[in-house]
């Protein structure tokens, strides 16, 4: 009895061992197969996000090698996210979960026009877009950061140049205050012969000795000397006016400096300095005619200094006469005078020519009118239509009517360093239009073969190409001008012959300090007349240095006449060294990207959206970029139950799936640059 007893406890003992390690081996089975489900889910979902993702709008690939997912609404994400899942959610295996559409939830989206989401896209690209990663600039291969840092260089003198030719053009002489300054020189010249001669008349009449005579031209003499005077006030009157203005031109000067090289602003101090002098009070030409009201009140002093000893002799002639005619005369004879006359009056005579007589010893200056009309006319060149002049002949003028947007409402924002943004001007310059001279052949078009001028809008923003191209040419000229006034200040041979060209055909005798003024002043137009031709030549597919040299300037100083009458500018067939206008571009692209990238970017969108819309036989008249989706989160929750406890592993065995006893949830993002997932 006993030993039957110990017999079954070991029986006992077995049985509850036996199932303690079943037990222990079910829970580490059903713990592998839950942490299996779970990742079969999140194979599942990343997989289903990536075939979600692979359905990218293959014209905006193939035009601009963009990637973006076009969708309408947040149920058409989920609704295809949960058609991709399905051959998971229908597999017959260990993984019994399943997954309902209502428990998918986008958790983030982020679209192609927000962000820097654009940005990444191109640069992701961009990588594999260039090349051995070379551009070419200037007949020349450069890496990215040295491509970056020599158009750097080259735009900083953008904000050099243009504030050289705002200078220019503030210091260039104004033809009415120059006029009535020069005009009072004139009048005062005038007043002091005319001076000379009334006193020249005076002395006749003393040596006449006729002082009735003398007493009236004395009067004439002294209105001349008030003549003067009035003429010195009006010069001081309108000297003091130009004064003013140079002054502020001299402050706004100072207040420029800091955005100026140190070339520039010696070239540009040269200049000014002579035209202060010219106006200011130490100038050779205004300090002698203010020193003239002082010499005009000696001479009326010592004038009337003569006609009073003119008077009191003739009173004393007077009496002395009277007196001889009482006196008891023996002879019956007069007394004669006449030699006591001749000897004052001929006393009187050189007295009165003792006087130092007012002239002015600086060169009176007569301004030619008629070519400094016509030089101001270029002047005004760029402020009128300049695209029709710069245009080569036959070339046809850019549509008017509005294709643009000129200020896309998108959320992009830019977080790049300048080797980046030379990275987004080349893929801008590579898949952008821009204004080719002639028909554009094939191989220079975009791959979306779009021929408005694109790569102008850009930079610009405007809504028409007449008025982008007709900008982008204005920009040029000024910082062609700019670049070509450093040059004539720096060349001594060029300031010689802008010299001769204005005691030539400008200013005849002129005073020294009137030619430097108006050497300054056609130096500038000069440099305009250039800068226009240098433009003409980059539309005609030519280059222009940066820097002009010697033989590069093309630009005859005896045209400019020819020009400013004729408006007419040929281009330089030979020129074949320097930058061409798709280098400027590239600069310009450059440089208003490190002012705003984020504005350029926008415009790349309205771009992309709008040529989309246009493209190909079929064109997707509703295409809409911010509908096109860049990165996505997903999270969502599968119901599923435990299988190796109870008997939820029978149902599996004949094709059924258990009941639910719990869910799990997961999270599945993906981005299209490659390095985020």
């Amino acid at each position: 009895m006993f030993r039957r007893d110990t017999q079954c406890s070991v029986t006992i003992f077995m049985a509850l061992s036996f199932t303690m390690i079943a037990a222990l081996l079910l829970t580490i089975v059903e713990s592998c197969r839950t942490a299996g489900e779970r990742y079969f889910w999140q194979v599942a979902s990343d997989a289903s996000m990536e075939s979600l993702f692979s359905q990218y709008h293959r014209t905006l690939w193939e035009n601009y090698r963009v990637l973006g997912l076009q969708y309408r609404t947040d149920g058409d994400l989920i609704e295809e996210f949960y058609n991709f899942t399905e051959p998971y959610r229908t597999a017959h295996n260990l993984f019994p979960g399943s997954l309902k559409e209502e428990n998918i939830i986008l958790s983030e989206q982020l679209h192609l026009t927000e962000d820097t989401c654009f940005e990444e896209e191109v640069l992701e690209y961009m990588k594999y877009g260039l090349i051995d990663s070379l551009i070419h600039f200037a007949g020349s291969e450069y890496i990215e950061a040295d491509i970056s840092e020599e158009m750097q260089n080259i735009f900083k003198r953008t904000s050099e140049t243009k504030e050289i030719s705002e200078l220019q053009k503030k210091y260039s002489l104004n033809s009415d205050d120059l006029k009535q300054v020069e005009n009072a020189i004139f009048n005062v010249d005038a007043a002091a012969k005319n001076a000379t001669a009334c006193h020249h008349d005076c002395r006749s009449y003393l040596d006449a000795e006729s002082p009735y005579s003398f007493y009236s031209h004395k009067d004439q003499f002294t209105a001349s000397l008030d003549s003067i005077d009035s003429y010195v006030r009006e010069f001081s009157s309108a000297a003091d006016n130009l004064a003013l203005k140079v002054q502020e031109l001299r402050n706004d000067f100072e207040s420029r400096k800091a955005t100026l090289s140190a070339e520039g602003i010696a070239a540009i101090e040269a200049e000014i300095s002579e035209y202060e002098n010219y106006v200011s009070g130490n100038g050779s030409v205004r300090a002698e005619i203010e020193a003239i009201p002082s010499q005009t009140m000696h001479l009326r002093n010592e004038a009337d200094r003569v006609e009073n000893n003119v008077i009191e002799f003739e009173e004393w002639l007077e009496e002395a006469m009277e007196s001889c005619e009482d006196e008891d005369d023996e002879d019956d004879e007069d007394y004669d005078f006449s030699s006591e006359i001749t000897e004052f009056y001929n006393s009187a005579a050189h007295d009165w020519s003792s006087f130092p007589l007012i002239s002015y010893h600086g060169n009176v200056s007569q301004i030619n009118n008629k070519n400094k009309q016509l030089l101001d006319q270029i002047s005004r060149f760029a402020e009128a239509d300049l695209l029709s002049m710069v245009l080569p002949k036959n070339q046809e003028i850019p549509s008017k009517s509005k294709t643009n947007v000129s200020n896309p409402h998108f959320m992009t924002d830019s977080t790049l360093n300048p080797v980046e943004i030379a990275i987004m001007g080349e893929y801008a310059i590579k898949y952008f239009n821009y204004y080719h001279q002639g028909i554009p052949k094939k191989d220079t078009m975009p791959p979306s073969g779009n021929t408005n001028l694109e790569i102008e809008y850009l930079i610009g923003g405007e809504e028409s190409d007449y008025e982008n191209l007709s900008e982008f040419v204005a920009k040029l000229v000024t910082l062609r001008e700019g670049l070509n006034l450093i040059y004539l200040y720096t060349d001594t041979a060029k300031r010689n012959e802008a010299r001769a060209f204005v005691t030539s055909f400008l200013c005849v005798t002129a005073n020294p300090a009137l030619i430097s003024v108006f050497t300054f002043f056609v130096l500038g137009i000069w440099a305009l007349a250039q800068s226009i031709k240098d433009v003409k030549t980059l539309l005609s597919n030519g280059k222009v240095p940066v820097f002009h040299d010697s033989e590069s300037w093309s630009m005859d100083i005896g045209g400019l006449l020819d020009f400013g009458s004729s408006r007419s500018i040929e281009a330089d067939s030979d020129s074949k060294k320097g930058l061409s206008y798709r280098d400027y571009l590239r600069t310009f692209l450059l440089g208003q990207g490190l002012l705003d990238q984020t504005i350029i970017n926008k415009r790349m969108l309205s771009r992309i959206e709008k040529n989309i819309q246009v493209i190909g036989k079929d064109p997707e008249t509703s295409f809409s970029i911010d509908e096109c989706l860049y990165a996505l989160r997903i999270d969502i929750q599968a119901d599923t139950q435990h299988v190796m406890y109870d008997t939820g592993i029978i149902p599996l065995v004949y094709g059924s799936n258990p009941e639910k006893k719990y869910s799990f949830n997961l999270s599945t993002y993906y981005k299209y640059k490659n390095d985020t997932h």
